[in-house]
């Protein structure tokens, strides 16, 4: 996967690898700090990656960048003269060895915040994103290039100009309190799940195009959500309530892997024997299922985004013109978009079984979605 015009992983959720080495160090104060929060960052040496990455070549894509803001034109008049620092080629460099590169390096630099114009480990998160799928990191990358990303910041007064736009930043967290309703999302899912996280943590950018990550933290039995997403999607040709619930989709379908992965690991053994018959559940010409190696990725994922079905048959007006539009978009985009083939029927089965009784627990529904989806491979 060299050239980026042929990678089609955009609307793809992403997992950070697993490893021996500890991840994170949670404390008793970062505990006593955190729990029970939902907290929105956009945090500045992120920021400062992101802006990086604008300025390569392999992130000249609006699906890596996002190009649509009056933030991203000034980014571009305040850092173009830098396009040439050694930072811009290194990380243009990585994003052409693997563009998944552009999740794991801001991944690993929430380990690090600004001390004045030197960058520091926060000693908290450590080395968080070690890998997606096959591709593994064998070290912290930004390690090894916090040298030249203090040379970048300084002289291109980085800094300066992430305060300059701090309110900006304020902007986009109170259109995530509007539109996201995190809390709400977090008390329906742990309603329908017997897993508790105590924290989660929304990491954006107004330069993050369409890739979305998600990963659980735990240390000190304390369990933390990061959740690496886009900005609020806030079209004004779009009623508040669609907008609402197109947002929610977006951040539920990240959240919900979190509690989903657990209960999938119970009846792995039925999810192998049903979900190895790739050709039934995905389009394999679409590029992006690749990303979905394994039957219980594969399953999770058509698990998580039907599991926002019944998260919206709950909170919203099943008869509305909003409803019936945003179910049609979640089965174009999975069906047509994402190639995952059999979605449309899934999420109809998975419904009505819950339409039955909408205060069971999702593992209760594990037997008869397995029984189901193990008919479907012999139609």
């Amino acid at each position: 996967m060299k050239k980026i015009k042929m990678i089609i992983l955009f609307l793809l959720s992403f997992q950070f690898g697993y490893s021996q080495e500890k991840e994170v160090s949670f404390d008793t104060n970062y505990i006593k700090t955190n729990d029970g929060k939902t907290t929105i960052e956009i945090n500045e040496v992120q920021e400062l990656i992101y802006t990086i990455f604008s300025l390569t070549k392999n992130g000249d894509n609006p699906n890596i960048i996002n190009k649509e803001t009056a933030y991203y034109k000034a980014a571009q008049e305040n850092f173009k003269p830098f396009f040439q620092h050694e930072i811009v080629f290194a990380f243009d460099k990585l994003l052409e060895e693997n563009i998944v590169n552009f999740i794991l390096l801001p991944g690993n630099a929430y380990g690090f915040r600004f001390d004045d114009n030197k960058i520091v480990a926060t000693n908290v998160y450590k080395f968080p994103a070690k890998g997606i799928g096959k591709y593994e990191l064998k070290e912290n990358p930004i390690i090894n290039y916090i040298s030249l990303l203090e040379d970048f910041a300084n002289k291109s007064n980085f800094r300066k100009f992430y305060k300059e736009n701090k309110s900006y930043y304020l902007s986009l967290k109170k259109d995530y309190e509007k539109f996201a309703e995190i809390a709400i999302q977090k008390k329906w899912i742990e309603s329908k799940f017997d897993t508790r996280i105590n924290s989660y943590r929304v990491l954006t950018s107004p330069l993050l195009g369409s890739i979305n990550a998600t990963h659980t933290f735990e240390d000190n039995d304390f369990k933390e959500i990061l959740l690496f997403l886009p900005t609020i999607k806030n079209d004004e040709t779009k009623s508040d309530l669609y907008k609402k619930m197109l947002n929610i989709r977006i951040i539920f379908t990240e959240i919900d892997h979190n509690y989903v992965g657990p209960v999938s690991e119970k009846y792995k053994e039925k999810i192998n024997s049903i979900f190895t018959q790739r050709s039934i559940w995905v389009d394999e010409s679409n590029k992006g299922t690749q990303h979905y190696p394994n039957p219980i990725k594969l399953f999770d994922e058509y698990l998580t985004w039907s599991l926002y079905t019944l998260y919206a048959f709950d909170h919203f007006e099943k008869e509305s013109v909003e409803f019936k539009e945003i179910m049609n978009n979640l089965n174009e985009i999975m069906v047509e978009k994402r190639g995952f083939i059999k979605f449309k029927e899934f999420n109809l089965f998975l419904l009505e079984q819950y339409k039955t009784n909408n205060e069971i627990k999702i593992e209760k529904l594990y037997p008869m979605l397995l029984e189901w989806s193990e008919k479907q491979n012999k139609f």
